[in-house]
């Protein structure tokens, strides 16, 4: 039976379903022989004719990226093509036009020189477990910045609201495009924003890693992130008056962080980024201040950000 092409789809508005379907069918149209069919490129033992990858991303998924590697191509290099849609081009087209690009790919790698004689294992009839590197999978780079507003203190005995606080945040992003994981690292300083004590005030310097899932939301062109975090805090609180360090506190927290994120445009090189982000405290140190009264850290709180996302890559 003839060997099928494998296809990958990295990245696009589907990666099952129908619209992947419609890839496949104009793929193995085109290809004839054993056709194209869905799967991992880095499944072994199994033989197959071609691996491919297509990446279909961009502002509305108009850039559409096919990656081909023949199994068995004596220069072990790939073949790529790009190409930009149009905005009035349908989503159903372009997987059919990434469809007939990966069987064109593939059989310009099968016009290629034939290989040198096979040795040992091949020469005895033996399928080898990988006979061709796959193309790589994407792994997409972000980094964004913007401002937080949130919970700052709590005041009085009863534990009453206090000053918010207000400050910036800036946080890495690693995405693997096809499964929705990612990571993050973060890092955030706020002030609060008026004086809990007269001459004194209050900063916040944060870090925090962890990660989470991310789905996109096809008819926004958007993409929503849950995200949870690990996340220690340390807390100043210092006289305004510099005349006064006998008035300085300090108190550090460990805490989780729990957050949905919305990217918009999901894959832009500029997007903007919002994040309504829930935290709680599980271990801090007192904040002993002076004077009078003191300032306590809310065992919890929510935040709330905005701001601009970069694609790196």
């Amino acid at each position: 039976m003839p060997a099928p092409i494998v296809v990958d789809i990295a990245s696009g508005p589907a990666v099952h379903g129908e619209l992947p379907a419609l890839l496949v069918e104009a793929c193995s149209r085109a290809a004839g022989g054993g056709g194209c069919a869905l799967g991992d490129p880095t499944r072994a033992g199994t033989p197959v004719r071609a691996l491919a990858v297509v990446w279909l991303d961009g502002p509305d998924y108009r850039r559409l990226r096919v990656d081909v590697a023949s199994v068995g191509a004596p220069e072990g290099t790939l073949s790529s093509r790009e190409i930009e849609f149009r905005e009035e081009d349908p989503l159903p087209d372009r997987y059919r036009t990434a469809g007939l690009l990966v069987a064109a790919l593939a059989s310009e790698r099968a016009g290629a020189p034939a290989p040198p004689e096979p040795t040992g294992a091949a020469a005895a009839g033996i399928e080898p477990a990988v006979a061709a590197a796959p193309p790589p999978r994407p792994l997409g780079w972000f980094l964004a910045a913007g401002g937080l507003v949130g919970n700052g203190l709590d005041s009085g005995p009863a534990g009453a609201a206090g000053p918010a606080r207000a400050g910036a945040w800036v946080m890495a992003t690693a995405l693997d495009r096809r499964s929705g994981f990612f990571g993050t690292l973060s890092a955030s300083y706020a002030t609060t924003l008026r004086e809990p004590a007269p001459g004194l005030s209050v900063q916040w310097l944060a870090l925090g890693g962890g990660g989470g899932i991310a789905a996109p939301i096809v008819p926004l062109d958007a993409l929503v992130r849950a995200r949870i975090e690990a996340a220690a805090d340390w807390v100043i609180a210092s006289p305004v008056d510099p005349k006064k360090p006998e008035e300085t506190g300090h108190a550090w927290t460990l805490g989780t962080r729990t957050a949905i994120d919305l990217v918009w445009p999901a894959e832009g090189s500029v997007a903007l980024f919002g994040s309504a982000e829930a935290f709680v405290r599980i271990h801090q140190t007192d904040l002993r201040v002076r004077p009078k009264p003191e300032a306590a850290l809310p065992k919890g709180g929510v935040t709330g950000m905005l701001g601009v996302q970069l694609r790196l890559r």
